[in-house]
């Protein structure tokens, strides 16, 4: 019967941070949009990761 009242306080705190989480998100422009290419300078890969 504890878990009946847990529940809905869990999932009561949960939901509204959730949602501030979701209005709170700013993807940063990676792309421009007029050409496709990288915003910002990428460094080339490292030797043993290609």
């Amino acid at each position: 019967m504890v878990i009946s009242e847990v529940v809905p306080i869990v999932f009561g705190g949960l939901v509204p941070g959730f949602l501030l989480g979701l209005l709170a998100f700013r993807v940063k422009s990676r792309w421009c949009p007029r050409c496709g290419g990288y915003t910002h300078a990428v460094p080339p890969p490292a030797e043993g990761r290609r």
